[in-house]
Parts: C-alpha cells; sequence; structure tokens
C-alpha cells in the first residue's frame, strides 16, 4: 500500500511538471507596435536614461534651494587641567576646569548676482535636454525593434519558400518513380532529384536557424528571458507604393518633432543660461546672518556662579548685513564668462551638425524607399515570369520533353526570383517605416 502511494504522488509531480512547462512554453502572438511598447518598459537603456532623469530632477531641486537660508548649530565640551588662566581675575593658576558651549547661525541670501536664478533655469534646461535624450533613445530602440521585427517576417517567409521547394521536390521524386516504373525515365533522375531533395533539406535548416537567431535577437531586445513561446503578428499583404512628402517638406516637420534636435536646443539655450550664471560673479552679493552662542564655565574647588546665571549672563547674540564686493580675483570671473561663450559656440555648431545630420537621413530614407520600391516592383514581376516558365517546364517534364537538369536550373531560377521578392519586399517595407517615423508629428 505504502509503495503504491508513493508511485501515484510521483505520476502526480510528473504530471504538474509536464503542465508547469506546458503553460511556461504558452505561444504570444506579438504586434509591432506591443512590442515597442514592451521595449520601452523594460529595455535597460531606456530605463537608465529614466534615472539620469531622476538625478537631474534632484539637481534642479537642490538649485533651487538655494534662495532658502540655511541654519547650523554646534557644541562643545572641554576639560583643562593644570595652570591655565582663570576665569574670575585672569591670572595664572594651577586648576582644574570644565567649558561648555554651544551656537547657532543663520545666513540668509538676498542678492547673489542673479547667479542662483540663472542656475535655476540652466538646470532646468538641462532636465528638458535628458528628457529629449530619452525619448530619443525610445525613437533608435523603435527603429531597431522595427528592424528586428521586419527581419523576422522575412525569415519565416524564406522558410516557408525553403519548405514548398523541397515539398515540390518530394511530390517530383514520387512522379519520377512513377515514370521509372513504366520505362519513361532513367534510374539517373532518381538519384538527381533525391539529391535536390537533400539539398533543398539542407536548405529548411539554414533557413529555420535564421528565423530562430532573428526571433532570439528580437526578444533580447525585448529583455525577454528566452524566445520560446514568442511569435509576431502577420502583416497584411496589400503594400502602398505612394510616396506623397518630398525630403525638404519632411525635413520642416522633423525640425520641430525630432527628439534629437529638441535635445541639442535645449542644450544650446543651457549653454546660453551658463554665460549669464558665470558673469553673475561680477556683481556683489549681499546676504542677512544671525547668530547666537552661550557657555558655562566650572572650576573645580571653587564656588562656581550657578548655570542658570551663568546662561543668563554668558549668552552673545548677533545679527547685520554682509556685502562682498568683487575687486580683483586674477581673471578668473573672466575666462569663466569665456570659456562660457565658447562652449555656446560649440554647441551652436553642434545644434546645426545635427539638423545637417538629419536632413541627410532623411534624403537617404526618402531615396532607400523610392530605390526599394523600383527594386520589389521589378522583382514581383521577375518572380511572376520564372512562375510562368517554371510551369510550363513541369508540363515538359511530366511530357518527357524536358531533361531533369532543365528542370532544376528551372526550379532554382524560380526560387531566387521568389526570394528576391521577399527580400525586396521587406526591404520596402522598412525603408517606408523608417521614412513615416522621420513624417509623424
Amino acid at each position: 500500500m505504502k509503495s503504491y502511494t508513493i508511485i501515484i504522488a510521483v505520476l502526480l509531480l510528473f504530471s504538474a511538471n509536464i503542465r508547469a512547462q506546458e503553460a511556461g512554453n504558452e505561444t504570444k502572438i506579438w504586434s509591432l507596435q506591443e512590442c515597442i511598447d514592451y521595449a520601452n518598459e523594460h529595455n535597460l537603456d531606456i530605463k537608465m536614461s529614466r534615472v539620469t532623469i531622476d538625478q537631474q530632477e534632484i539637481r534642479l531641486n537642490t538649485a533651487r534651494n538655494r534662495r532658502l537660508p540655511d541654519l547650523s548649530a554646534s557644541a562643545s565640551q572641554s576639560f583643562s587641567f593644570g595652570r591655565s588662566a582663570s576665569g574670575y581675575d585672569n591670572t595664572y593658576q594651577n586648576q582644574n576646569s570644565s567649558a561648555t558651549q554651544w551656537s547657532a547661525s543663520t545666513s540668509i541670501p538676498i542678492f547673489s548676482g542673479f547667479q542662483v536664478n540663472n542656475e535655476i533655469a540652466a538646470v532646468k534646461l538641462d532636465l528638458h535636454t535628458v528628457a529629449a535624450e530619452l525619448e530619443k533613445a525610445k525613437e533608435d530602440l523603435e527603429i531597431t525593434i522595427t528592424s528586428s521585427y521586419l527581419q523576422i517576417l522575412y525569415s519565416k517567409e524564406i522558410l516557408d519558400i525553403a519548405n514548398k521547394q523541397a515539398d515540390l521536390s518530394r511530390e517530383q521524386l514520387k512522379r519520377i518513380k512513377e515514370m521509372y516504373e513504366n520505362g519513361r525515365a532513367s534510374e539517373a533522375q532518381i538519384y538527381e532529384v533525391e539529391a535536390q531533395i537533400a539539398n533543398d533539406e539542407l536548405v529548411v535548416v539554414q533557413a529555420a536557424s535564421d528565423l530562430q537567431i532573428a526571433t532570439l535577437a528580437l526578444t533580447q531586445l525585448l529583455e525577454l528571458p528566452a524566445p520560446e513561446g514568442f511569435e509576431v503578428e502577420e502583416p497584411e499583404d496589400n503594400i502602398d507604393f505612394i510616396l506623397a512628402r518630398k525630403p525638404d517638406i519632411i525635413f520642416e516637420t522633423a525640425l520641430t518633432t525630432r527628439a534629437s534636435v529638441r535635445a541639442e536646443e535645449f542644450r544650446l539655450k543651457s549653454r546660453e543660461k551658463n554665460i549669464d550664471l558665470a558673469k553673475g560673479a561680477y556683481y556683489p552679493t549681499l546676504s542677512f546672518g544671525a547668530g547666537y552662542g552661550n557657555n558655562y564655565y566650572k572650576i573645580n574647588g571653587m564656588d562656581n556662579t550657578s548655570f542658570a546665571d551663568q546662561i543668563k549672563n554668558n549668552r552673545n547674540e548677533y545679527f547685520g548685513l554682509n556685502l562682498r564686493i568683487p575687486i580683483f580675483n586674477r581673471f578668473e570671473t573672466r575666462n569663466n564668462v569665456r570659456s562660457a561663450k565658447l562652449n555656446m559656440q560649440l554647441q551652436e555648431l553642434q545644434l546645426e551638425n545635427t539638423k545637417k545630420a538629419l536632413y541627410k537621413e532623411i534624403q537617404q530614407a526618402y531615396y532607400n524607399a523610392v530605390t526599394s520600391g523600383e527594386k520589389y516592383r521589378s522583382s514581383e514581376a521577375a518572380y511572376r515570369s520564372a512562375e510562368k516558365s517554371f510551369g510550363y517546364m513541369q508540363e515538359k517534364l511530366n511530357n518527357g520533353r524536358a531533361t531533369m537538369y532543365e528542370y532544376n536550373d528551372s526550379k532554382t531560377s524560380t526560387t531566387k526570383a521568389l526570394s528576391n521578392r521577399t527580400q525586396a519586399k521587406y526591404d520596402f517595407i522598412l525603408r517606408k517605416k523608417i521614412l513615416k517615423f522621420y513624417e509623424r508629428q
């Protein structure tokens, strides 16, 4: 009875393990937008960019708090032994004493040469800069994911083509064997088809490996633990070849929408504020200060004043204004202003360079889309012609008017034409999506 119970328990555990594995391998169909949204939440580069924004917000909070007063307190306890000055008659005597001191002080900035305001403005612009850089990272990731997504679709279609070609060769083997039995084909032709089947199966293995690698690349971008159970959504087969907007028009839109341009513009404005911040050191500064201090003395072996009386009589209070006027600081302020101006000039050049690079990218995206569209139309026409030619060749082979070599050559040409069409198709889809990315408002 005990052995029977153990066997039942093992079977239950085994069954539960199988169900858990099946649940873990459930297939999920991902759309392109789902991949992009998931990556924006889980990609490590995006997460690091968000942390950078949090750090910049802390910097902004620190800059704003410079307007607040500061407050500090101190306390000390000291002991003295041997010959020292007496607290009563200022003569030196051999005595042991102790002293307790404490104080508090505050300082309130009144005018700081507009440096605090300019620092807050500069740091706020830096915050806008890192926020724009986060958007740029998302935009770059979107293009990368779109490319990887389409690579999976392309690999799936190539694998499907390879499987169909292998099935076609197997069907041809059946026909050749039937023709051999009827005396209409030779044994050598059977061997030729079998060799072709082996070659087709090798192509299938390679295509399956390419699909697996493409799937792995996308799941790694999404920070998924494994590619198992990951499938992509099949796209609509209708393709629009219309490219309505020209590069110059797309560029005008992109100047106001692309995060890379916004980031450089915010950075330029920050550099302008840094010039004002550096110039602030030319101005005098004014602050208000106040403080309170007290102490208690005790000399061993003497009749000391009470604690309450000393607290009352030893207190020290003060307040006042502190004006600091810069006169000469070894040209440090002047050089800081010069350096800030040079940084702004460099940023102006960087902004111009970013705009030119964007225009080049849009031009390349546009003409790549035009060229890939023409290639797709041409490859589509070539495939249709090759497909018709292959159909005629099959009839000729079945009627004994074509050799196996001619058949395989026609089949290879058709397969190549179909692969070229598939490659041109997804290349055009990718180029057009990139172009739409720049057109997006």
